[in-house]
C-alpha cells in the first residue's frame, strides 16, 4: 500500500456574518455556550439584598468577606462563632438567593424545634423569595403545592426549613447543602440516633457538590457544639489596626488594665472608648468603620484553610447603633454582679462559651480585701443581729466548726468569728463545750453587747444526724436543725419546719425536733454573685449584699469559702444537668455561710425596714412614762398573766377535750 504524503490543513476563515440583525441572532446563540459568571456574594449582597422595609443592604466589610467564602468552591464547610447584632442570619438570606439565582440546589436548613423553622420560612425566608432577582428565574405562587410552609421548589433545586428537635427531621433525604442555625440550641440528642448536628451533616455526604454551614451563638465551654466546629477550622480572628500607630489587633473587651473597651465614669458611663494594645493610645468610636474597612481575616490554623473556613466574630465590631462601646459597657455593668446574667452577656455580646467555673470568685482577690478596720472577733457598728451555723465533722478525732455571722441592712453581712470545739462528737462534754461558745456575749464596734439570736447545725450528713438532733432538741427555740437541699430547681432559701420524731436513743417522742430545709444552690448563687462585688473606693459606699471579711480570716478559711463551682455534667441518657462539685476537701466555710444566710432569712431581716433596724440597734428614742404629780398613786402597767402572783391570776377553763373531766 502507497504511503500518502501529509497534507497541511488550510486555517478556516474567521466566522463573517453580514446584516445587523443576522449578527445580533448569532451573538445571542453564542451567548447560550458561554458560562455565566458568577459574582462574589458581597457583591450580590449589596446591589440584591433588600431589609424588611425594602432598602438595599450594606454589609459591613467583615461580613463582606465571610459571605464571600460560601460561593467559594475550594471551601467545604464555614462555621461561624459569633455574638447577637453580627448580621449572619442576613448572609444566609442573601446566600438562599444566590443559589436560586445562580447555582439551583437542594438545600436544608436546620432551626433548633419545629416552630423555629415555620418561623424562619414565614418571617426570614418568605420576603427573600420575593426579591426581584429572585423572581427572574422563580415565581412562589401562594397555596401552591411548590410554596409549602417547610418546603420550597423551584427549578433545579428546593429549600427545605427542618427542627433539629425530631428523628424523622433526618431520614429520607438527601441534600448538596446543609446549614445549622443556632446549632448550640438543639437537644443534645435526638433520641437513640445520637448528635442532631452530626445527623444533619450525614444528609449530604452523597452529593458531588456538598457544601456545610453553621452559625450559632455558643453556650457552655466544653459542650458548644459551634465552640467544636470553630476549633476544626482555619480560626480566623478579625484584625483591625489603630488609627494612631497602625498596629494590627483583635479587639477584646478587656478587664480595664491592659486593651479593651474603657469607660468613664466608673459606675454610670457616658464615654467610652477602646484601648490600643500597641501605643496605648485611646481610639473612638467615630475610628469604628475606617478600622473594619481596613481591617483582614487572620487564620491561626492555617493548614484547615481554606477547606474549612472558621470565623469567630463579636458585637464590637459591629456598627450596628445597639452595638455601641457605650452600650455594651452600659450592658456589663448591669448583669457584671449576678452570674446568670452575666453568662448572658459572655454568650450573646462576646460570642464566646461560657467557663463553667462555678461563678466563684478568686480566693487571693477575697483575702487581700479583708477589712483591716475590722479585727476578727468585732461585730460591725451596722449590724443588727448575730447568728452561728455550725458544721459536725468525724475527722480528726471529731470537731464542730462554729462561724458567727453578722447581719444588717441592705443584705449586707460580716463574718464575726471562726470558732473550733474539738472532741469525740457522741461525747457529751463536746456538746456542753458548744452550749458555752453559743452562750458568749460580742462586743460590736460601737460599743454594744450582742448575744446569738439563732445558731443553724447541719444535720444532713447522715453520721452524726442523731446528736444534732439532740442538741437542737435540748434547745428547741434557739438552735435549728438543716438539712441542705441541692437541687437547682429549689424555690424557697429556707422551708419547714417538718418535726422529726425519733430521740437520740431510738424513742419515740409525742413532738420531735423541728427540721428546717434549706435551698443551698440558690444561696451558693447569691453569696458568690455578692463575693464578686468590688471593695468601694474614694469614700463610696459599700454596694448591697456586699459581704465583709475581717482581718484575721485565714487563707484557708478564705479557699473553703469558694471550694464548690457549679459545673454542667452530661448523663448517661444523654440530657445536660449542673450540680455543684467541691475543689478541695473541705468547704466547711461555705456551708456554714450558706446556713447562716438562711436561718437569718428565717428570722426575717430581708423583710425589716431601715426602721426596724434602728429600733434592733437601739438608736430610736425609748418611748417616756409621764409624771405623776407628787402625792398621787401612779398604777403600775399591766403585767402577763404569767408574771403576776399565783393569787392574782384568772383561773383557766378546762378542756373538755383534753382534760380528764369529761
Amino acid at each position: 500500500m502507497r504511503k500518502m504524503a501529509p497534507t497541511t490543513k488550510a486555517e478556516l476563515p474567521p466566522l463573517v456574518v453580514a446584516g445587523g440583525v443576522i449578527a445580533k441572532a448569532v451573538r445571542e446563540w453564542l451567548m447560550i455556550f458561554k458560562p455565566r459568571e458568577k459574582p462574589l456574594l458581597s457583591e450580590f449582597m449589596a446591589e440584591h439584598g433588600r431589609t424588611d422595609d425594602g432598602r438595599r443592604i450594606r454589609p459591613f466589610p467583615f461580613q463582606a468577606d465571610m459571605a464571600d467564602a460560601f460561593p467559594d468552591p475550594e471551601t467545604e464547610q464555614v462555621s461561624v462563632r459569633k455574638s447577637s447584632r453580627i448580621g449572619y442570619s442576613t448572609i444566609l438570606q442573601c446566600w438562599v438567593a444566590y443559589r436560586i439565582r445562580y447555582d439551583p440546589a437542594r438545600d436544608l436548613i436546620y432551626q433548633p424545634t419545629i416552630d423555629d423553622a415555620e418561623k424562619f420560612s414565614r418571617d426570614d425566608l418568605d420576603p427573600v423569595l420575593q426579591w426581584p432577582i429572585v423572581r427572574e428565574v422563580a415565581t412562589f405562587k401562594p397555596r401552591h403545592a411548590d410554596n409549602q410552609i417547610r418546603a420550597k421548589r423551584y427549578k433545579g433545586g428546593w429549600v427545605q426549613i427542618k427542627g433539629a428537635n425530631s428523628p424523622k427531621e433526618f431520614r429520607r433525604v438527601t441534600a448538596d447543602g446543609v446549614y445549622l442555625e443556632e446549632c448550640d440550641g438543639y437537644p443534645w440528642a435526638s433520641k437513640e440516633e445520637g448528635d442532631p448536628a452530626r445527623l444533619a451533616y450525614k444528609r449530604n455526604l452523597t452529593s458531588p457538590r456538598r457544601f456545610s454551614a453553621a452559625g450559632s451563638t455558643p453556650k457552655v465551654k466544653g459542650f458548644s457544639r459551634i465552640d467544636t466546629m470553630f476549633e476544626q477550622g482555619s480560626q480566623e480572628y478579625r484584625y483591625v489596626p489603630c488609627p494612631h500607630c497602625g498596629h494590627m489587633q483583635i479587639l477584646t473587651f478587656g478587664d480595664g488594665t491592659g486593651p479593651g473597651i474603657r469607660w468613664e465614669p466608673r459606675h454610670a458611663p457616658t464615654r467610652a472608648w477602646y484601648q490600643c494594645a500597641g501605643c496605648n493610645e485611646a481610639i473612638e468610636e467615630s475610628h469604628k468603620a475606617w478600622m473594619d474597612e481596613n481591617g483582614e481575616w487572620r487564620a491561626h490554623n492555617p493548614a484547615a484553610y481554606p477547606r474549612h473556613r472558621s470565623f469567630h466574630i463579636w458585637a464590637a465590631y459591629s456598627q450596628h447603633p445597639g452595638a455601641a462601646w457605650l452600650k455594651l459597657a452600659l450592658e456589663f455593668l448591669e448583669v457584671r454582679n449576678d452570674p446568670n446574667q452575666l453568662r448572658t452577656f459572655v454568650n450573646q455580646v462576646l460570642g464566646e462559651a461560657w467557663q463553667e467555673t462555678g461563678e466563684a470568685p478568686e480566693w487571693q482577690r477575697l483575702y487581700e480585701r479583708r477589712e483591716a478596720s475590722l479585727p476578727i472577733g468585732t461585730v460591725p457598728d451596722w449590724a443588727g443581729i448575730i447568728v452561728g451555723a455550725a458544721d459536725v465533722q468525724r475527722a480528726d478525732g471529731g470537731r464542730i466548726e462554729l462561724d458567727i455571722w453578722a447581719f444588717g441592712p441592705n443584705r449586707q453581712r460580716a463574718l464575726v468569728d471562726h470558732i473550733e470545739v474539738h472532741g469525740a462528737i457522741a461525747d457529751k462534754k463536746t456538746w456542753a463545750k458548744l452550749d458555752k461558745e453559743v452562750d458568749r456575749e460580742w462586743l460590736t464596734a460601737d460599743g454594744r453587747r450582742l448575744r446569738l439570736t439563732r445558731v443553724g447545725i447541719d444535720s444532713g450528713d447522715g453520721e452524726n444526724t442523731m446528736f444534732v438532733y439532740g442538741w437542737a432538741r435540748r434547745r428547741p427555740a434557739f438552735v435549728m436543725a438543716l438539712k441542705g437541699r441541692a437541687t437547682l430547681g429549689a424555690e424557697q432559701a429556707i422551708a419547714g419546719p417538718t418535726r422529726v420524731d425519733a430521740t437520740i436513743d431510738g424513742k419515740k417522742v409525742r413532738r420531735g425536733v423541728k427540721l428546717w430545709l434549706v435551698g443551698t444552690s440558690m444561696l451558693k448563687l447569691e453569696l458568690y454573685g455578692n463575693l464578686q462585688l468590688d471593695k468601694p473606693v474614694d469614700g463610696e459606699d459599700y454596694p448591697d449584699g456586699y459581704v465583709f471579711l475581717p482581718d484575721g480570716a485565714t487563707d484557708e478559711w478564705t479557699k473553703q469559702l469558694v471550694s464548690e463551682q457549679l459545673v454542667t455534667i452530661k448523663r448517661r441518657n444523654g440530657k445536660m444537668a449542673r450540680e455543684w462539685q467541691q475543689t478541695r476537701p473541705r468547704n466547711e466555710a461555705l456551708d456554714n455561710a450558706i446556713y447562716a444566710r438562711a436561718v437569718a432569712i428565717a428570722v426575717g431581716v430581708d423583710r425589716w425596714t431601715d426602721r426596724d433596724w434602728k429600733k434592733i440597734r437601739g438608736e430610736l428614742p425609748k418611748a417616756r412614762i409621764k409624771a405623776q404629780p407628787p402625792g398621787e398613786y401612779a398604777a403600775p402597767p399591766p403585767q402577763p398573766d404569767a408574771q403576776r402572783p399565783a393569787s392574782q391570776r384568772k383561773p383557766r377553763r378546762p378542756n373538755p377535750f383534753t382534760t380528764r373531766r369529761r
